[in-house]
């Protein structure tokens, strides 16, 4: 019985034996590798006096003629993993070295594992774990207005985006950024907004972004932008109630402190002098005799426009006939040619006008009254209430509300429309 008893304890003490063997067995070390070195160290890569980044070195050695290795440094905080990779391919004996840039402030804590080519692990190493300061730049978005808060369309107007985030890509986990309150798209690209032909409104531009390690930023930016006043302007005459011929000139001036240059200018003159191109100045020296009413609509670039208008007057130049006989014309003193029939007609309107006059002593207190009405009480013509002007040459005239003018014929004693 106690043979038995000894070699039952024989058959499991080698049983146990091989165990033991096969729970000891490391595969590093049957890859023919060894670590000879290990050492990790403190860095402060921003120079900011906080411990933000810690360097691993290693050092290999290998039994075997050549091996590709694969390390991996493996670091987590907040739940959330990252990895650096390094690869190796030596014989003999190699060192390599991986740094771990912190993207957060707090513990984080490192792992490095070793694999072969296949893929197998080989070794993991518990480095430890470390209090650190951000190494890189953390998310941040700025939106920066160029112009004032307030300001009119069209004004000069930018809004820079200056955006910043080195861990998201130091780590493979770059965010999309969202960007809210402008009337037209935005692409990421797009760096600068410009903002100066946005239309009239209030405006709350906000931008937010996160990355995939949690990190999230944000800025908003609110503009008001109100609509220009209509254009300012006058139009200047130069050459008015001058002779036809002579040089005259219109033109648009703009009001002090405003620039029309781009701004479309529409003229309008009555009687029509044909097609007007969109100029500041016209030139009205050729045109004919006579009273133009000039209407100018400017309109800026948000459409806003404004009318102004004022009234010509072109005199009848010696050298140019008119087309209308009843027109004004200029007396040329002694050199006015005369004829026998003239003088006989002078005859005879003299007499017509004799055997007027007799009538009119004779007429009826109502013939009076209803002739009297084209003469005031100081016996000139009555304007009915319309402002009146004695030109240079000595012709009487009126102008009425809607900008038209009558003159005075002293032959037939009425108004007469120009």
């Amino acid at each position: 019985m106690r043979e038995w008893l000894l070699i039952a304890l024989m058959v499991s003490l080698c049983f146990t034996g091989n165990v033991v063997a096969e729970e000891e067995s490391d595969p590093f070390s049957d890859a023919g590798l060894d670590l000879i070195a290990l050492r990790n160290d403190s860095l402060d890569s921003n120079q900011d006096g906080m411990m933000d980044a810690i360097r691993v070195v290693v050092v290999i050695n290998s039994t075997n003629q050549w091996v590709d290795l694969t390390l991996t440094l493996i670091g987590e905080h907040s739940g959330i993993t990252v990895y650096e990779e390094v690869l190796m391919a030596f014989e003999d004996q190699e060192n390599a070295s991986l740094t771990y840039d912190s993207w957060a402030a707090g513990e984080h804590t490192l792992i490095l594992e070793i694999s072969d080519a296949d893929g197998r692990l080989l070794k993991s190493v518990n480095i430890g774990t470390f209090d650190l300061s951000p190494a890189l730049a953390t998310p941040e978005i700025d939106l920066l207005l160029s112009g004032s808060e307030i300001m009119q369309t069209g004004d000069d107007c930018q809004i820079t985006r200056d955006f910043v985030d080195e861990t998201g890509p130091r780590w493979d986990f770059e965010g999309t950024r969202s960007i809210t309150g402008t009337p037209f798209k935005v692409l990421d690209t797009d760096q600068v907004l410009d903002c100066s032909n946005w239309p009239a409104g209030t405006y709350v531009v906000s931008e937010t972004y996160q990355n995939g390690l949690g990190q999230t930023t944000s800025d908003t930016l609110e503009l008001v932008i109100v609509n220009k006043p209509p254009p300012n302007f006058e139009i200047e005459l130069n050459g008015n109630d001058a002779l036809a011929g002579t040089p005259c000139t219109i033109t648009h001036v703009a009001a002090t402190g405003e620039d029309h240059t781009d701004f479309v200018k529409d003229w309008r003159i009555t009687p029509s002098i044909g097609l007007i191109a969109n100029s500041s100045t016209l030139d009205c020296s050729m045109w004919e005799s006579g009273v133009y009413k000039i209407l100018l609509t400017v309109t800026n670039d948000e459409e806003i426009s404004t009318t102004g208008g004022t009234m010509l007057i072109r005199m009848p130049s010696p050298e140019m006939a008119s087309a209308d006989e009843d027109a004004p014309a200029l007396s040329k003193g002694q050199e006015t040619e005369t004829s026998s029939v003239g003088i006989w007609g002078i005859v005879m309107l003299s007499l017509v006008l004799g055997i007027a006059v007799f009538v009119l002593m004779m007429k009826s207190p109502e013939d009076d009254e209803l002739f009297g009405g084209l003469l005031n009480d100081m016996g000139e013509p009555d304007s009915e209430g319309l402002p009146t002007h004695v030109d240079e040459n000595g012709m009487l005239w009126r102008k009425h509300d809607n900008g038209e003018v009558d003159w005075w014929d002293r032959s037939s004693m009425m108004w007469k429309r120009w």
